[in-house]
């Protein structure tokens, strides 16, 4: 009788263990993510354009307050539920418009801190324009760990155009990052935050399953797929931190 109440006690012992490990795992990932947009980096005068010190800086300041950048891979985990491993303090960088000064300034600046990115992209403008980033550099900082969502074809104001020409620009751009990556492309972050029902509809037809906007916000686990929320970093803004903690409040 003792010997079947030892393991018995035994046996209650290890399961209220795997108990509290399962829950302490969930609640670890039961965290909000700030995801910060950049545009430009460089030397413009314009309220888009960061400097590549000031980008070097917010990164420092970020790191040495516990952010870590992660994937969109690991983000778009997290958004699923999946027990994941995490960052105590995650932190998602997105840049939107593809710039050239995106590869020049941005790529080696994240690279020398070990940070990862996120680059969303004007697939019609890819090896058109002098000022855009070019397929090769595109792949190149694909290799190097960053990553990669559509902006469309040609930055197409979604919730103002017909619904063949909505297709059109999710479509082609989708197919033309996926040609150059040979990856599957499933995010797309919506040209000045320009969207409606019709355009996330359109958007989950065709394979996507993430859309960033321009509405200021901390991502929660809970919000739609579809209305991701981000923290616009412009050349005003005072402090990376005070941004993320002001949205916060």
């Amino acid at each position: 009788m003792s010997k079947y109440i030892k393991i018995s006690f035994r046996s209650i012992i290890v399961i209220l263990i795997c108990l509290c490990t399962i829950h302490s795992s969930s609640a670890g990932n039961k965290c909000s993510i700030p995801v910060l947009v950049y545009h430009r980096i460089g030397y413009n005068s314009n309220a888009l354009t960061v400097t590549p010190e000031r980008l070097f800086l917010d990164l420092t300041k970020l790191k040495q307050n516990g952010y870590e950048t992660i994937s969109l891979k690991t983000f778009e985990e997290y958004l699923l539920g999946k027990e994941i491993q995490m960052p105590a303090k995650p932190i998602l960088i997105t840049f939107d418009d593809s710039y050239q000064d995106n590869y020049n300034y941005a790529f080696p600046i994240l690279k020398q801190n070990n940070c990862i990115a996120t680059f969303f992209v004007i697939t019609g403008f890819i090896d058109k324009y002098s000022d855009r980033l070019t397929a090769q550099q595109i792949k190149e900082m694909y290799t190097s760990g960053m990553n990669f969502g559509s902006h469309t074809v040609s930055h197409a104001a979604l919730s103002e155009e017909s619904q063949d020409l909505v297709w059109n620009e999710l479509f082609y751009s989708k197919q033309t990052l996926e040609k150059t990556l040979g990856i599957e492309i499933d995010a797309i972050a919506y040209p000045a935050g320009c969207y409606n029902s019709e355009t996330i509809r359109i958007a989950t037809g065709l394979g996507y399953s993430r859309g960033f906007t321009v509405r200021p916000g901390i991502c929660k686990q809970e919000d739609p797929p579809f209305v991701i929320p981000r923290i616009p970093i412009f050349s005003y803004t005072k402090d990376v931190l005070d941004a993320i903690d002001n949205i916060q409040m």
